[in-house]
């Protein structure tokens, strides 16, 4: 295990004793999952694509959730499932980043996130939101397809030579 490692990941996880939390918070736990986030970026994201997490947490705009579970014992731990980092404006809802901890990746972790922010954004009056994905990632579009996202366009060499973007759109409306 490396040193900025929580703990050792369970191989299924029980979505219904998770804890889904907005970060950064003022909870105990807040340095550790941001630390651990930290961690899963650099090791899931190529260095181009990686999260500015100290920097762009500054700006209102940009809002931060994090899945977890604890370990059991007297100081159980918390153990990263996965994050979803989104972009809210007037003009524009944006979901820039959904991130599944490799290790329990397959287990619905993604939709439960997904779904999540789509119900809290509803609340707050976003019409629409939309994100970028590589068009190789087809786990990632099967994600979105799943939750409600259309694919609208494909923009040709967008995360660099060779690798298209494709932008697809949530609209509320077309929700059931």
């Amino acid at each position: 295990m490396e040193s900025n490692e929580l703990s050792s990941k369970p191989t299924r996880v029980d979505l219904s004793s998770s804890i889904f939390v907005k970060l950064p918070s003022k909870g105990a736990l807040s340095p550790a999952l941001l630390l651990s986030i930290k961690n899963a970026e650099k090791h899931t994201f190529p260095t181009s694509e990686r999260f500015d997490f100290d920097s762009e947490l500054l700006k209102r705009t940009t809002n931060l959730y994090c899945l977890y579970t604890k370990e059991s014992g007297n100081k159980p731990n918390p153990i990263l499932l996965g994050y979803i980092v989104f972009l809210r404006t007037k003009a524009l809802t944006r979901i820039h980043k959904v991130c599944v901890v490799e290790s329990m990746r397959g287990q619905g972790i993604g939709t439960y996130m997904v779904t999540k922010v789509l119900k809290e954004l509803k609340k707050g009056g976003a019409g629409q939101v939309d994100l970028w994905v590589d068009e190789a990632r087809v786990p990632a579009r099967a994600l979105y397809k799943n939750c409600g996202f259309v694919e609208k366009e494909t923009v040709l060499d967008y995360y660099g030579k060779g690798r298209n973007g494709i932008r697809m759109k949530f609209e509320f409306s077309e929700s059931p």
